[in-house]
């Protein structure tokens, strides 16, 4: 389930995705670690935590959103495109 601050600002959230060329989608999906202030969209890959509990490599952040005075911003980070780029009909990210 999307944290709260994704919740409450999701037309916004939606509007920078389709501006940055961005999923909504993937962004809902993923995992993250967020409060009422801050949220990082991150990326678990199951081929790299094969070990499970006991592989203790972090999630890469895909995204990070902060709420500053009722308004958001968001940082991308290496890994955003990557992530959670949106394809095009070729199946290529768009950049």
């Amino acid at each position: 389930m999307p944290s709260k601050i994704i919740r409450t600002h999701e037309s916004e959230i939606r509007t920078y995705c389709d501006e940055n060329g961005l999923s909504y989608d993937k962004i809902i999906s993923s995992g993250g670690s967020y409060n009422d202030e801050w949220a990082f969209v991150q990326h678990f890959d199951p081929e790299e935590g094969a070990l499970g509990l006991l592989d203790e490599t972090p999630a890469d952040i895909a995204l990070k959103i902060f709420l500053e005075n009722g308004k958001l911003r968001f940082e991308q980070t290496e890994h955003t495109r990557k992530y959670l780029g949106v394809a095009d009909k070729t199946g290529r990210r768009v950049a």
